[in-house]
C-alpha cells in the first residue's frame, strides 16, 4: 500500500459504560478521532451475564472490540459473581464468532474505606471478592480468548492506593497510565486491523528494559517525507551506561570491611544497541532528532502521520506512533 492517504479499514468499538472504563479509554473524543475507528457505542454499565443476554438476544452489535469491566459483577450475589468468568468466556465466544475481540478491566483490590483490612474476619469484604475474582479470571481469560486490561497491577504502579479516590475509581496518574494499558492491548491483539492510529503521531524513544534510558541515535534508516511500513526499521538507538551488578569472589564481605567502604559488589558498563521498527504504515513526517542527536527514553525523535506531506508540528501529535524493538547483534 503506497497511497497518499493511508486506507485504514473502519471498525467500531462497543464500551460497557462501567465507571473505570469511562473515566480511562472511554473518556469524551478519546477514540471518536481515531483514523481507523468508524463508531464508537456506549451501552450503561452492565454485569456479565445481562452483557451475555443482550448480546444472545441480538439487542446489542458486538462490533470489533468490546470493552467491559468486572466491577458490576463485585456487587452481584455469590452465585452471580461466581458465574462472572464463565459468563465473560461466553461472551469472548460470541465475539470470536462476529471475529472480534473481548476487552475485560479488571479492579483495583485498594479500598480506601478498608484501613484495617480485616481479611480474615471479612470474609466477603471488597478486597476479598475482588482478588478471588481477579485470580479466577487470570487462570481463565488465555484459554477462553478474554483480554484483560490489568487496572490492579497498573494502579500498583504509579500510586497505589492514592490513585484511588473511592473503591472501584481512578484519578490522576493512573487514570492515563490505565488509559495507554488498554489503548496498547487492542493496538497488539490486532483486533482493529491496524493501530489505534490518530492522523498526527509521536514517534517516541522506547525503553527496552529499566535500566535502558540515555543514550545517542546512530542511525536514521528512513528519509523524512517517506512512507513506511508495519515492521520497517526506523532508527537506531545506542543506549548508554547500562549497570549490571555482580558479585565479587575475592572482596571483603565482613562487616569491618564494609564499615570501611569496601564493597562485594561491582559495576559493569557497556553500550547497548536496539532498532526502533515501525507497528503501523505511516509516514514519517518531521525528523525532530538527528542522527547523533542526544535522546532519553521518553524523547519524541519524529513526527508520523497517515497523510503525505501534512503541514504539522510536535504539539499536533494526539497519541503515540506504535513500534516495536529489535535488539542490534
Amino acid at each position: 500500500m503506497r497511497t497518499d492517504d493511508l486506507d485504514i479499514r473502519q471498525s467500531r468499538i462497543t464500551l460497557v459504560g462501567s465507571p473505570d472504563v469511562l473515566a480511562t479509554i472511554g473518556r469524551s473524543g478519546l477514540l471518536d478521532t481515531r483514523a481507523e475507528i468508524d463508531e464508537v457505542d456506549r451501552v450503561d454499565s452492565l454485569r456479565s451475564d445481562e452483557l451475555l443476554a443482550r448480546l444472545n438476544n441480538k439487542e446489542l452489535e458486538p462490533g470489533r472490540v468490546l470493552i467491559t469491566s468486572l466491577y458490576p459483577d463485585l456487587f452481584a450475589g455469590g452465585d452471580a459473581l461466581d458465574r462472572t468468568v464463565a459468563n465473560l468466556a461466553a461472551v469472548a465466544s460470541v465475539m470470536s464468532e462476529h471475529k472480534g475481540q473481548l476487552f475485560v478491566f479488571n479492579v483495583s483490590t485498594y479500598d480506601p474505606a478498608d484501613t484495617v483490612h480485616r481479611y480474615g474476619s471479612e470474609a466477603d469484604g471488597f478486597a476479598v471478592r475482588t482478588q478471588r475474582l481477579l485470580m479466577d479470571l487470570e487462570n481463565k481469560a488465555g484459554k477462553a480468548g478474554i483480554n484483560v486490561i490489568d487496572v490492579d497491577a497498573a494502579v500498583a504502579e504509579v500510586g497505589g492506593i492514592e490513585t484511588v479516590p473511592q473503591r472501584g475509581a481512578l484519578s490522576g496518574a493512573a487514570i492515563d497510565f490505565v488509559t495507554d494499558e488498554a489503548i496498547l492491548a487492542i493496538d497488539q491483539t490486532g483486533a482493529l486491523a491496524g493501530s489505534i492510529q490518530a492522523p498526527v503521531m509521536r514517534l517516541v524513544v522506547p525503553s527496552f528494559d529499566r535500566r535502558t534510558s540515555v543514550g545517542a541515535i546512530s542511525k536514521w534508516h528512513v528519509a523524512q517525507g517517506a512512507m513506511v511500513s508495519e515492521g520497517d526499521p526506523l532508527f537506531d538507538v545506542r543506549f548508554e551506561s547500562r549497570v549490571h551488578r555482580f558479585d565479587l569472589e575475592d572482596g571483603d564481605k565482613s562487616a569491618k570491611g564494609r564499615k570501611a567502604g569496601k564493597s562485594n559488589k561491582a559495576q559493569r558498563f557497556w553500550n547497548f544497541d536496539i532498532t526502533v521498527v515501525a507497528g503501523a504504515d505511516a509516514y514519517l513526517n518531521r525528523v525532530l532528532v538527528e542522527e547523533s542527536g542526544r535522546v532519553t527514553a521518553g524523547d519524541t525523535a519524529a513526527v508520523m502521520t497517515t497523510g503525505r506531506g501534512m503541514n504539522v508540528s510536535a504539539s499536533d501529535a494526539a497519541a503515540d506512533f506504535r513500534v516495536g524493538v529489535r535488539v542490534m547483534e
